[in-house]
């Protein structure tokens, strides 16, 4: 018997028992046996290994095993609950099938999480909702094959996602109408964070970090909020200072880095008057002041609070919503200090205010500068004290009036403030004394004005004062896009040129009798090949007229750059193949999804049985010795007892990537001889793909050509004598009697 013949019965008997199992274990039902539910209970244990078999899942599903199975899910406890979710579990894994799924059961997944405490159980139905929130609810428009641009969209699709799928029972909208119905589900993920069972905890911190990722824009200020009222920082600090092990370390940067560009996303939306929570905002913050009695000359009501103009939205162009929100925080916390703050500064000589708003907003840039929170965050290392942002930013607010008091600082002296608190700022985070949020405060507070301004009379102005200042930070930005562009065309190139690679044994096998070419010696017609979703096709007769066994890949980006040619090959003919006849097989770069290292290359075994390949020629100067190198080790192209001593082999693991596509099957291996051949390749793919940097290597290159073109530039600078500003530009007020339609183009 076949063993899709054996799929499809054992698929229908597991339904047929679990169909009769969910009517007879239906409480409105009185006929349910022990051995009616000892059946339905040995029908779901079986099903969690049976329906990782993709062929068994489709029976399954073909015989309507979905709609039982749910059923059982809503109707089930105990150990048959568990089996379940864990077989729903299984289902979800082949991306397929599952894509009808109702309101109602994710609303019921969520009811499970909320209420069932046994750990066997909270943890499938936890990773149910994980997949659910992190796959895009989206259909496929058939005309592009891509989803529509959204920020819940994610790279996971239900493969049979048609485009009759419209009641969004994927993505964050439909776990958000889930939490409608389950108020409790977010208290109660957070309160897992600290669970004993490794697994659960782990399950209920991801599924916070989906939902971070993919929030959508109505729910983008909400959900961040809620989560820092249920206190979940104090959890997820504690899990990262209590040593976390390397796979813990790992989701906690994720949760770090999803919560951080989250406030980058309300960092880019902009405050409004004529949205109803920004204006409650508004409001609570000019009621808190209690200065509605108090006359100022020259300022109704805004200006009162500190703000450059009775429009106080434009104080927060560089801070948007994020800015008001802290802004609010701070004030709601701290109501009688921001009272007699307010009150202070009002009877103040008006060029000798510290304006309250202006501060506010300034407390938070130089936070977005200190993290780097604007220029696309990605955590390298936990930062327990950036969990408290509220706190932080309290501290630094409270910092910048005692400076500007102890200073005797006037307006025009408000960005020399803003660079002391900078350069205290910096010197705390790079403290090793300083640990935690309590500790970070007691110093902020305690370091005398002296200090900090002997310290920053110390600082070299060049090297630190200038390199912080905005018109720098433009700069380095400008100059960071520049040389990303220089690295990617550069690594882009090096696909163009083409290298050889040698062929691991599981490459050699399964190309051996697919690929030849019917030329002599790569001179004649050729045949052709392709390769797409995991699979090789090639026509032609066997290379010189002989079969042998192919040694060595040549791989070429197509001029088009839409496709990878190769061809196979016993020795290394020529250090660089020019003519893409003599590479008769294609991979369509469209079908690669993912680029992933081999950490245990499939040829470490036979690797010195190969000569070293030729690096791909760089055109950078930091590469000239690899391209030398390269040159020497293509002399010895036709000696095959030459053994691979020049290959790491120590970190091989690192040197060997492969090109996945959707099915996670490998397209193409690449088993480099360097780690620089490894960035030049494996970041060309990425970059080509738009997908950023993935190495070590490539990464460190670029921050020291962006730096040494900032350093270039500041030379420039300096001979010419230029003074660099402080902050951004200061904007005058719009002359009198020029009209509403005056504006300055800054």
């Amino acid at each position: 018997m076949s063993d899709t013949s054996l799929s499809s019965s054992t698929a229908e008997k597991l339904v047929n028992r679990m169909s009769t199992g969910a009517s007879i274990s239906d409480p409105v039902s009185s006929t349910s046996t022990p051995k009616d539910d000892k059946v339905l209970k040995m029908a779901t244990f079986s099903l969690q290994k049976y329906l990782k078999e993709h062929d068994f899942a489709n029976e399954f599903l073909e015989r309507g095993g979905l709609e039982s199975l749910c059923e059982i899910i809503k109707k089930a406890s105990g150990n048959t609950l568990a089996y379940a979710l864990n077989s729903f579990t299984s289902l979800m894994e082949h991306n397929t099938g599952w894509d009808s799924l109702s309101e109602d059961f994710v609303v019921e997944i969520a009811h499970i999480v909320v209420n069932e405490t046994l750990v066997t159980i909270g943890r499938p139905a936890t990773a149910i909702l994980i997949k659910i929130v992190t796959t895009n609810p989206y259909p496929v428009d058939p005309t592009t094959a891509t989803t529509t641009p959204t920020p819940a969209a994610t790279t996971t699709t239900p493969a049979e996602d048609n485009t009759s799928n419209t009641k969004m029972t994927f993505g964050y909208p439909a776990l958000q109408k889930a939490i409608e119905h389950e108020p409790k589900l977010l208290s109660t993920l957070i309160q897992r964070l600290q669970s004993q069972d490794y697994a659960l905890c782990l399950n209920s911190l991801d599924l916070q970090t989906a939902m971070l990722r993919t929030v959508t824009e109505e729910h983008q200020n909400e959900l961040p909020e809620t989560l820092e009222q249920l206190n979940t920082k104090k959890y997820i600090v504690r899990l990262m200072n209590n040593h976390p092990s390397d796979e813990l370390k790992s989701h906690l940067l994720e949760y770090q880095t999803a919560l951080i560009r989250n406030v980058n996303q309300r960092r880019k939306t902009p405050v409004s008057l004529h949205n109803v929570k920004d204006m409650k905002m508004l409001n609570d913050i000019w009621e808190a002041a209690q200065v509605d009695g108090i006359q100022v000359p020259g300022a109704r009501k805004w200006k009162k609070l500190g703000f450059s103009s009775e429009s106080p939205q434009r104080e927060f162009t560089r801070t948007g919503k994020f800015g008001l929100q802290r802004m609010h925080t701070f004030v709601m916390e701290n109501k009688d200090l921001f009272a007699k703050m307010i009150l202070e500064q009002i009877h103040r000589p008006e060029n000798k205010r510290c304006l309250f708003a202006r501060t506010s907003c300034e407390s938070t840039e130089l936070l977005f500068s200190q993290w780097d929170i604007a220029t696309g965050y990605k955590a390298a290392d936990l930062e327990p004290i950036l969990m408290y942002f509220d706190r932080v930013q309290a501290t630094t607010i409270r910092l910048f009036f005692r400076l500007f008091q102890d200073m005797k600082a006037t307006n025009a002296d408000f960005s020399k403030v803003s660079a002391l608190v900078r350069s205290q700022l910096r010197a705390v985070f790079r403290s090793d004394e300083v640990k935690d949020i309590s500790e970070f405060e007691r110093v902020m507070d305690g370091t005398p004005y002296q200090v900090i301004r002997d310290r920053r009379l110390k600082e070299l102005e060049w090297a630190d004062d200038l390199l912080g200042r905005e018109a720098i930070r433009n700069l380095r930005s400008r100059l960071n896009k520049q040389s990303y562009d220089f690295i990617k065309k550069q690594r882009i190139g090096c696909l163009l040129q083409g290298a050889w690679f040698p062929i691991s044994q599981r490459a050699n096998s399964v190309t051996a009798s697919n690929t030849t070419m019917a030329t002599n010696e790569l001179l004649g017609a050729v045949g052709t090949g392709t390769v797409g979703g995991g699979g090789m096709t090639n026509t032609g007769g066997t290379v010189g007229g002989h079969s042998s066994v192919k040694r060595w890949r040549y791989y070429k980006l197509s001029p088009s750059k839409k496709a990878l040619q190769f061809g196979d090959f016993s020795d290394r003919i020529a250090p660089i193949i020019k003519d893409y006849d003599k590479l008769p097989n294609k991979i369509d770069l469209s079908g690669v999804v993912e680029i992933r290292t081999i950490r245990k290359p499939s040829n470490v075994g036979s690797m010195s049985l190969f000569p070293m390949p030729p690096t791909s020629p760089s055109t950078l100067p930091t590469n000239t010795t690899t391209a030398a190198t390269a040159a020497t080790s293509t002399a010895n192209t036709t000696t095959t007892n030459n053994t691979m001593a020049n290959y790491d082999t120590s970190s091989g693991a690192s040197l060997a990537f492969a090109l996945y596509n959707d099915s996670h099957t490998p397209l193409a291996e690449f088993i480099c001889a360097t780690s620089e051949q490894a960035s030049e390749w494996k970041d060309g793919f990425s970059m080509l793909m738009d997908k950023g940097i993935t190495s070590k290597e490539t990464a460190e290159y670029l921050h020291s050509l962006t730096e040494i073109g900032v350093k270039v530039k500041l030379l420039q600078i300096a001979g010419d004598r230029v003074e660099v500003p402080h902050g951004s530009l200061e904007v005058p007020p719009i002359p009198y009697g020029s009209g509403a339609r005056f504006y300055y183009d800054v």
